[in-house]
């Protein structure tokens, strides 16, 4: 499922991220559980076995889950620096 590794691990952090950068920066810090929330929904639909199947349960909430939260933090601590250096240009100004 290359569209469910694109999607899991690169446009669904991203694009929380971005939303909420965008639209309401106090609120960043949301981002990374919105991310998982929207991944966790999303894989269950494409894939139900990753509920049924102990194998696939473990490999998802053990190590695809903390990889996308890893991920959706770091985009978040980025979003958080940009921040800082929006506010400290308009200081100067």
């Amino acid at each position: 499922m290359d569209w469910w590794n694109v999607s899991v691990f690169g446009v669904i952090p991203v694009l929380c991220v971005g939303v909420i950068f965008c639209l309401r920066r106090k609120a960043l810090w949301t981002a990374p559980i919105v991310s998982a929330v929207l991944t966790i929904l999303i894989s269950v639909i494409a894939m139900p076995s990753i509920l049924r199947d102990r194998e696939h349960r473990a490999m998802f909430f053990g190590i695809s889950l903390p990889l996308h939260l890893v991920i959706a933090a770091v985009l978040t601590g980025i979003a958080y620096g940009a921040v800082y250096f929006l506010k400290k240009g308009r200081s100067q100004e």
